[in-house]
């Protein structure tokens, strides 16, 4: 009887071995196949993104984004640079700043300082209306060209047809902003050169990166 009972045990006992077993390798299985399709997709991920203040949602892969993104982002970064007040421009200044690349953050935050300073000293703001907006999907460039107006205290002081173009990258997985420069209104994708560029945007200097081209919000009458 004793005998029987060890045989029935050991038989129970290698059941749950073989199963334990086979258990094992459907896991192992599991992982490798889970590995290859790692392997296959990595750096190809796929996120759905929403920038702040934008309607859509958008893709955007490990070295690109869709030109939907670009065209939103570039328009978002646009409103935070020309739509401003002598109120507003510290924080949009300090939110346009953390969009910046790493290279032209330090002459970015010199540039927007000096512009907030004479938004403030002229009692002035400006307010920019597109018309419409260009994507360079493959180079990351956004042209938008619209009208900018000006204001000082509540008095219109000057409404003219501008170009500009925003130029973004890749940074550590995300895109920020490269360059913003005034450039052509008529076809605003279309490189300027340095002398063009720098008579078109009476605010700023040569610049290695652009930034500088932050418009002049205006001179008092």
């Amino acid at each position: 009887m004793k005998l029987s009972v060890l045989q029935a045990d050991a038989a129970g006992a290698r059941r749950a071995t073989v199963l334990l077993a086979g258990l094992l390798l459907g896991s192992m299985g599991a992982n490798l196949l889970l590995a290859g399709l790692a392997l296959t997709l990595a750096g190809r991920e796929r996120v759905i993104v929403v920038p702040p203040q934008i309607q859509k949602s958008f893709w955007v892969e490990s070295d690109r984004a869709s030109p939907e993104y670009l065209e939103q982002m570039g328009y978002f970064l646009l409103q935070l640079t020309l739509n401003v007040t002598p109120q507003s421009v510290d924080h949009q200044s300090r939110v346009l700043l953390g969009y910046a690349a790493p290279a032209v953050h330090g002459e970015l935050k010199t540039t927007l300082a000096n512009a907030a300073e004479r938004l403030k000293r002229d009692g002035a703001s400006t307010v920019f209306s597109a018309r419409d907006l260009s994507v360079d999907a493959r180079a990351m460039r956004v042209g938008v060209r619209g009208q900018l107006t000006t204001f000082i205290s509540d008095r219109r002081v000057s409404e003219v047809g501008k170009g500009y173009l925003i130029e973004l990258q890749w940074t550590n997985g995300r895109i920020t902003l490269k360059s913003f420069r005034e450039t052509d209104p008529n076809d605003p994708l279309k490189p300027v050169d340095a002398a063009d560029s720098a008579t078109a945007t009476k605010s700023s200097s040569p610049s290695r990166t652009g930034l500088s081209d932050v418009p002049d919000a205006g001179t008092k009458p």
